[in-house]
């Protein structure tokens, strides 16, 4: 989401999930207000066709490269972008412990 008044997104999160785990209507955004009651899925190979910022571009080439695999990463995307240039990092975590 866009803060009010301002012209870009700042700290965006991008999260994934498969649509056959979620419990509700997925194509029901009757609640939605404001900018997400412009909300619509579309297929992941019609996804780059829109014009999107950067960094969506990049998290949906990620979305691509591991669609298909349903175990937990090694390694996640980080851009960081608020230094005079940009830096590309992969974040490593630690494996859960029960």
């Amino acid at each position: 989401l866009t803060p009010p008044g301002r012209p870009r997104r700042f700290d965006a999160r991008f999260f994934l999930v498969d649509a056959e785990d979620i419990a509700s209507d997925p194509d029901d955004f009757d609640a939605a207000c404001d900018e997400l009651s412009h909300l619509q899925w579309v297929p992941l190979s019609r996804a780059r066709s829109f014009d999107m910022p950067f960094i969506t571009e990049v998290v949906l080439a990620e979305v691509a490269a591991r669609a298909r695999d349903k175990n937990p990463p090694a390694s996640v995307p980080f851009f960081k972008n608020n230094d005079e240039e940009s830096l590309f990092l992969r974040l490593h975590g630690r494996p859960m412990t029960g």
